[in-house]
């Protein structure tokens, strides 16, 4: 019997690769979901799917200031192929957090494979969902798809 190998990849690639794949999931399994059960049905499942794993993660911060929130994400996010940093300002007596995105792997690997922005299906969502589960409330300040250079989020406590 003869043994068949693949070729070796170097770590980095395979890293890039593993990147390029989890940024895909979500804008694949919406054209997935809308092109098995139409626009609309659609994304309401996919809607349904993202709000109910948004609480999932939202368990993980219970009880947690947005602050350390911010923390964790810089702490995890470049793992992910995130270009990120925080900056942390008061306005109006209440701290204010400014995220700042200069590399999305979710625009990159769309973009990629001519799909469309992700930012309705992934950042949107986010906003959205911190708001009603009251985790934070996150205000859109710079758009790299509307030309920006990064994108950037102001996040404030939940009143």
């Amino acid at each position: 019997m003869e043994k068949v190998v693949g070729k070796e990849i170097p770590w980095e690639q395979q890293r890039d690769t593993l990147i390029e794949r989890c940024a895909l999931k979500l804008p694949l399994l919406y054209q997935s979901l809308v092109a098995t059960y139409g626009e609309e049905k659609g994304k309401e499942i996919y809607n349904d799917l993202f709000e109910e794993n948004f609480k999932k993660r939202a368990k993980m911060f219970e009880g947690k200031d947005i602050g350390d929130i911010m923390m964790a994400e810089i702490d995890s996010f470049p793992a992910m192929g995130w270009d990120i940093w925080i900056e942390r300002k008061e306005e109006d007596g209440e701290p204010a957090w400014f995220e700042h995105l200069g590399k999305c792997p979710h625009l990159e690997a769309t973009r990629k494979y001519k799909m469309p922005d992700p930012c309705a299906l992934i950042c949107d969502m986010d906003c959205d969902m911190g708001a009603k589960y009251k985790v934070g409330k996150w205000q859109r300040m710079k758009h790299m798809p509307s030309g920006d250079e990064e994108c950037c989020f102001k996040i404030t406590r939940f009143k």
